[in-house]
């Protein structure tokens, strides 16, 4: 049985089990790879996005506390 299957295979790509196992080993593995530098270009896209919102934050922190100086008593 597992002979007509490799058979079978061999006669509709062209090619034995083993060497489509291979392409898919390879392929998933550029899947993988493509996944990656999104998930990385994700996270650098909000480390950005973060990163200018914490400097807002802190040059408005650094407004209140010169208005909160400069108020009278």
């Amino acid at each position: 049985m597992p002979n007509d299957f490799e058979q079978l295979l061999k006669d509709i790509f062209g090619e034995p089990l083993h060497k489509l196992s291979q392409f898919s080993s390879e392929q998933s593995q550029r899947l993988q790879t493509r996944l990656h530098e999104f998930a990385r270009d994700a996270v650098k896209d909000e480390l950005a996005k973060l990163h200018a919102e914490v400097g807002d934050l802190r040059a408005r922190v650094a407004e209140l506390e010169k208005e909160r100086v400069e108020e009278p008593l």
